[in-house]
């Protein structure tokens, strides 16, 4: 696989599609604006930590192949490997994000919540926000817009930013705690099938047979089929080519990548078993399939 095929940098977001945006060297940013779908690509996917606010309005979307409703005040996660597809929004849809690199994470230094938040964001990436909540989440990204405007004349902004991201994060982790409790509360099932997406996310392009997620998982290749089946009524198979077919589309709608440079980076032998995989799927070739999106007339 072709190790820059997924490469992303910040900014993440196309100045001229937002209100307003701030960054911090190549490792942070903020941004405002409403939300509308011409605002993300086709298959929107970032190798970055992103957390939004919907301060209004509504959006219903997909994140990695599970529908969601997002109503505001709320907050959305998505963890590096994540696919937003965003189906529509309401007019006055607005939010403030937050995005960092896997470096700011590790230097927020907390470990301790690491796991746990990682696993509830995966099992619940939208959770509401009550009202007497939504004032001090905007203070906290109003103070680090109010920082990041000054980095040219404080030299300890980036220790600020860290600090204040730190505290806005054990602010939010402090609200929603009764995630980790629904966690806890899962079936050895619904734990297994968590564990389970959230390999495949990772693994999806390296790894594509059953057997070496149950060997990860500790469970026999049988008992993770049925549990997989039982739980979500789609065989495990069915998942695997989801997944796959996802990365796929996100490349041919965000990137310039040629189609044989997208079939090699996904494992392909060539793009003709690329093309026959990507059209029983979904009825369309690969081309067909980027030039039928409105989004990449630049890509194309």
């Amino acid at each position: 696989m072709n190790p820059c095929i997924y490469q992303n940098t910040l900014p993440i977001f196309n100045t001229d599609k937002v209100d307003s945006i701030l960054t911090l060297d190549n490792y942070f940013q903020l941004a405002e604006f409403h939300i509308n779908p011409s605002a993300f690509p086709e298959y929107f996917r970032t190798d970055y930590y992103v957390v939004e606010i919907l301060l209004e309005g509504e959006m219903h979307c997909s994140i990695n192949l599970h529908d969601m409703y997002a109503k505001a005040p709320c907050v959305i996660t998505l963890l590096p490997d994540f696919v937003l597809h965003v189906d529509s929004v309401s007019d006055n849809c607005t939010a403030l994000i937050l995005a960092h690199d896997t470096k700011f994470a590790d230097d927020l230094q907390m470990n301790d919540y690491s796991y746990r938040a990682k696993q509830a964001a995966r099992a619940y990436p939208c959770n509401e926000l009550k009202e007497k909540q939504l004032p001090t989440t905007v203070q906290y990204f109003r103070l680090l817009q109010t920082v990041l405007k000054e980095q040219k004349n404080n030299p300890n902004v980036r220790d600020c930013v860290l600090k204040l991201t730190s505290s806005l994060f054990h602010y939010l982790q402090g609200i929603f705690s009764g995630l980790y409790k629904r966690q806890s509360a899962y079936s050895r099932a619904e734990q297994l099938t968590a564990d389970f997406f959230g390999l495949v996310e990772q693994n999806c392009l390296e790894h594509r047979n059953i057997a070496w997620y149950a060997e990860q998982l500790c469970v026999a290749p049988k008992y993770l089929a049925n549990v997989i089946k039982k739980t979500t009524a789609k065989p495990v198979g069915v998942w695997l080519d989801s997944y796959l077919l996802l990365r796929a589309k996100t490349l041919l709608t965000t990137t310039r990548f040629t189609v044989q440079q997208i079939a090699d980076s996904l494992g392909f032998k060539n793009q003709s078993h690329f093309g026959t995989f990507f059209r029983r799927a979904t009825g369309v070739g690969p081309k067909k399939y980027r030039e039928s999106c409105g989004a990449n007339e630049a890509l194309r």
